[in-house]
């Protein structure tokens, strides 16, 4: 009773942020720098459509927006050194294309960009031996698998592009004994399923499989849980969603309802226990989610974040997480929390439940296709926003 106690304790909640301005702006990735942090994201206005966000909080915060004529925006972050690394997605030159952005306490230091003829979606960036994994999706026709190797001066060291006839992109990629795991999704069956691929160094495909139900099963984040690689993701193998477990390694897979719609977005070690972050559905719109589970993957505990509209969380690193809340103004806002001490009004434990289901395997005959991708020149501009900040929970 005493150590459920602590447990309990420790996982609370400290101060939630609010990061605001006259815009929509919501959080994507967020990066412990151990001292201070960084975050990237979106933003919007009825005048410039989309821009990457891209934000640096040292005692107080500060942001930028990073955007060409057309739409950007940017899903995730590395660190490099003592320098944040975001991966954004522009549309500078009319199709996609990838642009990597360093940036600081001091502001903005150095943009480089890259791309092929097709659209390149760039969903996820990974710190890997030797430099940096990017994965995501290309688009011509149908959408593929895009993973591209960077070294540490962040430029191509190799780039492969894996597909069906139909569609399938990445979304998270994590190193392992020298070999890549990288997961996603895919409609090869004509329903969406998950996959798992394993890469070798160079970038050679050395496995492939689909995990699905015959509905809806994504995974959304790969990272390594006890030394082992671990994803997780959504099913939708009883009908609604239910956040998805799987460990590529031995096949176990586990599923967990809170009652509506749940995701499991991304996931965290803490002392050996699993704290799985993303969103549930359970009163009459989204919240974010935390699951905590112990080694054997048993439910500990489980709570909803949010306030009186719907909330997301979209990123969780150590104990900090970001995501974006339309609760406290009329727009879209930069949601910023930690696990640490109380936020009752805001925090509530939620019933969450280990759930049966069946998800089969099946072979996944990736072809892999010829990709031109080379450095560009593409031209953004950099300029300093005004943030508000509101700290919601004061009790």
């Amino acid at each position: 009773m005493v150590l459920l106690l602590l447990v309990l304790i420790s996982l609370s909640f400290s101060k939630l942020l609010v990061l605001s301005t006259e815009g929509n702006e919501g959080a994507f990735g967020i990066k412990d720098m151990h001292g201070w942090f960084c975050f990237v994201g979106r933003r919007s206005s009825e005048e410039n459509g989309y821009d990457a966000l891209l934000g640096v909080c040292d005692g107080t915060c500060k942001a930028y927006s990073v955007g060409s004529a057309r739409d950007d925006y940017s899903y995730s972050v590395e660190s490099t050194g003592n320098l944040c690394l975001a991966g954004v997605t522009t549309l500078a030159k009319g199709d996609m294309d990838f642009l990597l952005v360093t940036f600081g306490r001091e502001g903005v230091e150095e943009t480089v960009s890259m791309g092929g003829e097709g659209n390149d979606m760039l969903w996820f960036l990974r710190r890997v031996e030797g430099g940096y994994l990017l994965v995501g999706g290309v688009q011509d026709e149908d959408w593929d698998i895009l993973v591209v190797k960077l070294n540490d001066e962040l430029l191509p060291v190799w780039v492969r592009r894996l597909g069906t006839e139909l569609e399938e992109y990445a979304y998270g990629v994590v190193e392992w004994r020298g070999r890549y795991y990288v997961v996603g999704r895919s409609n090869y069956r004509g329903n969406w399923d998950a996959f798992v691929l394993e890469l070798s160094p160079r970038g050679r495909l050395l496995s492939s499989k689909l995990i699905g139900s015959g509905a809806k099963d994504y995974l959304r984040y790969v990272g390594l849980f006890r030394g082992e690689p671990l994803a997780v993701g959504r099913s939708e193998a009883n009908g609604d969603s239910d956040v998805l477990l799987f460990s590529p390694q031995s096949g176990l897979y586990r599923l967990y309802d809170g009652g509506e719609f749940d995701y499991g977005r991304v996931f965290s070690e803490d002392r050996g226990r699993l704290l799985l972050m993303g969103d549930t559905y359970g009163r009459a719109y989204s919240d974010g989610l935390l699951l905590v589970l112990d080694g054997e993957f048993e439910v500990v505990k489980a709570y909803s974040i949010g306030g009186e509209d719907v909330e997301s969380v979209r990123y969780f690193d150590g104990r900090l997480f970001a995501g974006y809340t339309y609760s406290f103004t009329l727009d879209n806002d930069v949601l910023l929390g930690r696990v640490g001490d109380s936020c009752a009004s805001l925090v509530r434990e939620v019933p969450f439940r280990r759930r049966e289901g069946r998800l089969e395997f099946y072979r996944y005959p990736l072809e892999e296709r010829d990709y031109a991708f080379r450095l560009l020149d593409l031209g953004v501009e950099v300029r300093s926003m005004r943030l508000k900040e509101m700290e919601p929970c004061q009790e």
